[in-house]
């Protein structure tokens, strides 16, 4: 007896330190049940099986997550004294987004990628989907699925491309952007150059020789299409018997050509160019909408140094008269030198738009228009060219030909 006694002590002594030092941890049956079934359950951050599943957790409560493809994450703070947690997943809905031009970048919700492309969104709340093409241009798009399931977004973003066929680099606006009966238009990207309008009037005008008595002064062609306007960027060299741009104007626009000199270039370019559609001059409401967006960027005016009329004395960006095409930016639409310049001959008659190097600046605007004679050309006039649609196929900005 005097053995047995010790060893309780001993056993009873134990108890108490292990009881008062080393509490014990109470463990709980849990059951996951999910809605629907075979749902991936992770246990303060372990993964425990899919659902349903019954493990031992801590008496003081667990944090469940549960994941199944398709549909939202739900997750609890498990600290009910039942032993059987019910988590019910909402499906998911997914945005099928492609654009044109292909291969655009996606941002949305965090995620990033390139289209065409799945997002996974939750049902009933609003989401924003910024689509950027190769040139930098973007559209943003906010879009809501009220219902699971998938849903087909399309986006076009405004895009350029060159025309192999005459070098002219052309704006493609979407129709998402512009009023619903005008888009989409495809739009010179710069007003039209000094030398792409010397390459049509020796397109034209072929017949030219060294010995012809047109070669003294000015061309018949010259005064038919630059009536009255003796110091246009382009000349007649005798020695080459071709039209070419004066030094150092080249990129600058056609200033002075007459409207209907302008509508005769639109009418060349037609069958000249790569993409086979019909060119013409914009109309009124056509402008405003393409100029309204680049309302932000500087106007070139008139300089210090010019010789005829100094409009503008504190400016002296060195160049007196015209700016050379996209000097002063481009607009989130991809477009130069809407506003400033050179006036913009539109389709109805005499009306001209967007001010000029030789306007104030506050004629440099999307909604300035000027009447003129549209048979007499001007210095401070030039024009710019669309098109009613777009071609139909493009690989890296430039007019597929197999795509025709």
């Amino acid at each position: 007896m005097k053995k047995i006694l010790p060893g309780i002590f001993v056993i009873v002594l134990s108890l108490f330190i292990a009881q008062r030092f080393f509490p014990q941890i109470k463990m709980n049956s849990l059951t996951v049940v999910t809605i629907p079934q075979q749902a991936e359950v992770f246990i303060n951050g372990v993964p425990a099986g899919n659902s349903p599943l019954t493990r031992f957790i801590p008496g003081d409560g667990v944090y469940v997550l549960v994941e199944k493809n398709g549909f939202i994450s739900a997750d609890s703070l498990f600290q009910s004294a039942s032993d059987t947690l019910f988590l019910q997943l909402q499906e998911r809905s997914f945005l099928v987004v492609i654009t044109d031009p292909s291969s655009c970048q996606i941002i949305s919700n965090g995620y990033s990628g390139f289209s065409p492309c799945s997002i996974a969104v939750e049902p009933g709340v609003p989401v924003q989907i910024t689509a950027i093409g190769e040139q930098g241009y973007s559209v943003t798009r906010t879009v809501n699925v009220l219902t699971p399931g998938t849903k087909l977004v399309n986006i076009t973003v405004p895009h350029e491309f060159t025309d192999t066929a005459t070098g002219l680099v052309f704006m493609v606006i979407p129709q998402d952007l512009l009023p619903f009966a005008m888009g989409p238009i495809t739009v010179g990207k710069y007003e039209v150059t000094a030398e792409q309008f010397a390459e049509f009037m020796n397109d034209v005008d072929p017949d030219l020789f060294a010995g012809s008595e047109c070669l003294r002064g000015r061309t018949s062609l010259m005064d038919s299409v630059l009536k009255c306007n003796w110091k246009g960027p382009v000349g007649f060299n005798s020695d080459t018997t071709a039209y070419s741009p004066l030094p150092g104007m080249e990129n600058h626009p056609m200033a002075g050509v007459t409207r209907s000199g302008a509508e005769w270039y639109c009418s060349w370019l037609s069958g000249k160019s790569e993409t086979k559609q019909q060119y013409r001059l914009p109309d009124i409401e056509e402008w405003e909408n393409l100029a309204a967006v680049g309302a932000d960027l500087p106007v070139n005016l008139s300089d210090a140094c010019e010789t005829i009329l100094t409009r503008h004395p504190e400016i002296n960006d060195g160049w007196a008269r015209t700016s050379p095409a996209g000097a002063m930016g481009t607009s989130s639409w991809g477009l130069c030198d809407m506003q400033g310049n050179v006036w913009e001959w539109t389709s109805t008659e005499g009306v001209a738009m967007g001010g000029s190097w030789l306007s104030s600046a506050n004629d440099c605007s999307a909604g300035s228009s000027i009447l003129l004679d549209d048979q007499l050309g001007y210095p401070f006039v030039g024009f710019r060219i669309v098109a009613t649609g777009r071609p139909q196929v493009f690989v890296q900005g430039t007019l597929d030909r197999d795509g025709e």
